[in-house]
């Protein structure tokens, strides 16, 4: 063979391999789905379910999903290291979008991204839901007597969240402020942290979502839940307006986002995935055991979602700031 032809062959390989590379099918290597708090609360559980079964949908070429912890700031630390990764859609994040919004709300001005404008939601496969709680030998059965306790007491009641800025907090400062209660939020770096401190007793109260109290029952009971309609997973659990209080029936759809720019092949394959995902039966069965329900919102429902959770949070979350 001919040095030019030598030449020319080399060519046509290297321009297939080229071709080949450019028309690689997504994704080509395991999904990595960053969770902005600490193992055992509902976003981390959420998580961990959905990534057990990632990998059984046809859109995403058999390859598995893992899980990186990066509790801090709210989930907002997970948040930016996704913003540090390429646009390719091997690196996802997982959070409800009314923490998201909370967290990114609480900064004003300072706020490290903007989540229109640096985030895509790729769909969602469940929701969270903020209960009031706590410990099983606290006298209250009701959210009313809890409040007529609390003022009765004349004393500053100490409760638990997740974090500093998300949507459990948003809801109990609401609460609190709403029946002049004096309180003191103690933050900590996911719910299942705040969950172990009600069980210790270091705090009265906890905002948490309604699936950390299942296995717990000896110790923490929930008095109310927040929503528009009781939660189909705690159907006896009365919500804050069947008790009295208005205006907190915020829920966060538990979503999927990718970095904006991400290629329309991998909103497409994810938002399959996560329509798959939500009708396994196996997913089901373990969302249920954690009190966490199993559906699907596709990417167009779940962003005009978020736009309208902007608009409810955005007043709320502006007082809080005004008058901590």
């Amino acid at each position: 063979m001919s040095f030019a032809k030598n030449i020319a062959t080399g060519l046509a390989a290297s321009a297939l391999l080229v071709s080949t590379a450019a028309l690689a099918d997504y994704p080509e290597k395991p999904i990595k789905i960053m969770v902005g708090f600490s193992a055992g609360g509902g976003t981390d559980t959420t998580a961990r379910g959905f990534s057990s079964y990632m990998h059984e949908a046809p859109s995403m070429n058999g390859l598995p999903a893992y899980i990186v912890n990066l509790p801090g700031a709210s989930g907002q630390k997970a948040a930016k290291a996704v913003l540090d990764e390429d646009a390719d859609g091997h690196t996802l994040y997982m959070i409800n979008i009314g923490t998201f919004i909370a967290g990114e709300l609480a900064k004003g001005d300072e706020r490290p991204y903007h989540i229109p404008d640096d985030f895509v939601n790729l769909g969602c496969a469940s929701q969270l839901v903020t209960s009031l709680q706590v410990h099983s030998s606290n006298p209250a059965g009701t959210m009313e007597e809890f409040i007529a306790n609390a003022k009765a007491s004349g004393k500053e009641i100490t409760w638990g969240t997740s974090g500093a800025a998300t949507m459990h907090a948003t809801i109990g400062h609401i609460f609190f402020d709403t029946h002049g209660i004096a309180h003191k939020k103690v933050p900590f770096k996911g719910g299942s942290k705040a969950r172990a401190a009600l069980v210790s007793q270091s705090v009265e109260a906890v905002f948490g979502g309604v699936n950390t109290v299942v296995g717990f029952e000896a110790d923490i009971k929930a008095l109310a839940s927040a929503g528009a309609e009781r939660d189909p997973m705690a159907p006896d659990l009365a919500t804050f307006k069947e008790q009295g209080t208005d205006g907190i029936d915020f829920t966060g759809l538990m979503c999927l986002f990718a970095k904006k720019g991400v290629p329309e092949e991998v909103m497409t394959d994810v938002g399959a995935a996560i329509a798959h995902v939500a009708e396994i039966e196996g997913y089901k069965k373990f969302m249920k055991g954690n009190d966490l329900a199993a559906f699907y919102t596709d990417s167009a429902t779940a962003t005009a979602a978020q736009g309208t959770m902007f608009d409810v949070m955005g007043p709320v979350v502006a007082e809080i700031i005004k008058n901590q």
